[in-house]
């Protein structure tokens, strides 16, 4: 009897074993890095586009961006990149951008009145608190922005920027104001939890209608 029962738990475990087995195995997460491309002009300077350059001619377009858009971030495998910005339709660069994009890089290339750049937002993983960078990008007003009713930057001018740190991560309200161009204040109020990611844009641009509307997205997460 005692034989019979171990033969038994034995056949019962190589059973379960193979059952282990025949179950399918999860399918490795792609090796991607993330690129987007915001563009902070207004409509009159037309539509961009991101190429990526080859020895001999770009490549197809990668990323689109028109006034005012603030895209999300598009996976790439990873690799070496030379990556072009170009007047839809133009056949010559307007800003030439070498990348090496690692597994779970981030990157922002940005349009604005005075420069086209590229920024690094990957996400140290050693970070202790919080960071938001504030872009003005609303033709003609000045900004003052606090948070938690303390002042961080005040006359912020139009297509100037600026970065505040130390923030705890936990929600934050951060309140814009401003005196638009009809003289009129304006005042927007925004919640920022940097418990989904320590760093934060806070972009103040027009809407399609031109309105003051301040928006938050989040950086270094695929959101």
């Amino acid at each position: 009897m005692r034989l019979k029962f171990f033969t038994l738990a034995i056949s019962a475990l190589v059973l379960a074993s193979s059952a282990a087995f025949a179950q399918p195995q999860p399918t490795p997460l792609p090796k991607v890095g993330y690129v987007r491309c915001w563009d902070m002009l207004p409509a009159t300077n037309g539509t961009f586009e991101v190429r990526k350059l080859s020895a001999v001619e770009s490549e197809g377009s990668l990323l689109t961006a028109s006034a005012y858009q603030y895209s999300s971030y598009r996976e790439l495998p990873m690799g070496k990149y030379r990556l072009g910005v170009f007047k839809k339709g133009a056949n010559a660069p307007l800003k030439v951008f070498d990348v090496d994009l690692k597994q779970e890089t981030f990157f922002t290339i940005l349009l604005s009145p005075k420069s086209i750049d590229m920024f690094d937002d990957t996400i140290d993983p050693k970070t202790t608190s919080g960071s938001l960078t504030i872009r003005n990008f609303f033709p003609g007003i000045n900004l003052s922005v606090s948070a938690d009713s303390k002042s961080i930057v005040s006359a912020l001018q139009s297509g100037q920027s600026y970065q505040a740190t130390g923030f705890p991560f936990a929600r934050t309200t951060v309140t814009v104001q401003t005196k638009l161009l009809d003289g009129k204040p304006a005042q927007s109020d925004l919640d920022i939890d940097f418990r989904q990611s320590p760093k934060a844009t806070l972009l103040v641009i027009p809407d399609v209608y031109g309105r003051f509307r301040p928006r938050v997205t989040f950086d270094g997460k695929n959101l």
